[in-house]
């Protein structure tokens, strides 16, 4: 009986783990496939970006361009009076604006330093375009540590930068913007600091940019932690391997 009674005990305690692994298993393979469907939306959503970056550099600006000389070449050909030449100025006026307005698009979509150059002169461009004397002060020190070499990796990095620093442009009222890399063994370290108002977290919940940066994180097999108060300014230490 007593045999019997811890053979019993041994199959259901052999039973319970079996079904315990078969549920950590089905968990992770979850998981995996979530995953690997958020990866395959974001390229999907980046492949997208791209294309529509290269059309409006490409086709759009160029058309907007031969516009503009057609118009210039119009303006030489007929009678000039107030009317005509001010309305030709108005003209120039906005396609010179929807020019430039369409080039800033399709950096924003896909910076062609990124695309040409690589992740530390796409950071250079950034800093140069964010910049503002005697208003905002913006630096990225040590992003020489990168190690990573994957370009997607390298893309998600970039839109996670770019992503905090329109939070921070947009509502911080901040003077100072800092980004600072450093190396933990095989991982890396991201800070981002700014000076601004803040984020009251109790009264504002996760907005679609941050939501973004997370979803990045995650592909980058990383952590994020976020820290901010009202009028306390805002600062994201984010970790992840520095490798591909």
């Amino acid at each position: 009986m007593l045999i019997l009674a811890l053979g019993f005990i041994w199959f259901l305690n052999h039973a319970q783990k079996k079904i315990t692994q078969g549920k950590l298993n089905e968990q992770e393979l979850s998981m995996f496939y979530q995953k690997e469907m958020l990866l395959n939306t974001v390229k999907t959503k980046e492949n997208e970006r791209t294309r529509i970056a290269k059309e409006l550099h490409d086709d759009v600006s160029s058309q907007l361009g031969i516009i503009n000389l057609n118009l210039y070449a119009l303006s030489k050909r007929i009678p000039q009076d107030e009317e005509i030449t001010k309305l030709i100025d108005q003209i120039t006026t906005s396609l010179k604006s929807s020019t430039e307005r369409t080039r800033s698009i399709s950096h924003e979509l896909m910076p062609i330093m990124f695309r040409k150059y690589g992740l530390h002169e796409a950071f250079k461009e950034l800093q140069a375009q964010i910049n503002l004397p005697d208003m905002l002060k913006f630096t990225i020190e040590n992003d020489f540590l990168i190690k990573i070499t994957d370009d997607f990796k390298l893309l998600h990095i970039y839109r996670i930068v770019q992503e905090l620093t329109n939070n921070t442009l947009k509502y911080a009222k901040a003077s100072i913007i800092k980004i600072n890399f450093e190396e933990n063994n095989k991982d890396l370290s991201m800070t981002y600091i700014d000076n601004g108002v803040g984020i009251d977290f109790e009264k504002i919940k996760y907005g679609l940019g941050l939501s973004n940066v997370k979803t990045r994180v995650s592909l980058l097999d990383g952590n994020i932690t976020i820290k901010s108060s009202k009028n306390k300014g805002f600062k994201v230490k984010i970790n992840f391997p520095n490798y591909d």
